[in-house]
């Protein structure tokens, strides 16, 4: 796993161009869970944020060397939601402007 900080990143607004992220909306009665996933600004590592954190130890932000580990982590992730009564509401992949 890469380094990473667990808050707000701020993204290289030198670089000009378009970033691909994945969202994955789970809902449980009036409750929400926003997972993202996506490149760094520096395009160095992959993210995969959490919003609101649910996670113990209050880390929204995780980040992985290749987009592999990223998705098994994510695959973890959904698996504990699922079986803790969450429902996949909405999946998008959507280019985003840097």
């Amino acid at each position: 796993m890469a380094t990473c900080a667990t808050g707000a990143h701020t993204p290289n607004t030198s670089t000009v161009g378009y970033i691909r992220v994945l969202r994955w909306t789970f809902t449980r009665e009036a409750e929400t869970v926003l997972c993202e996933l996506g490149l760094t600004g520096d395009d160095t590592a992959y993210q995969l944020r959490i919003d609101p954190p649910w996670n113990p130890t209050g880390v929204a932000i995780e980040c992985f060397d290749d987009a592999m580990s990223a998705f098994q982590r994510h695959a973890m992730i959904e698996r504990v939601l699922l079986d803790d009564g969450w429902t996949l509401d909405r999946f998008e992949s959507k280019k985003i402007e840097r």
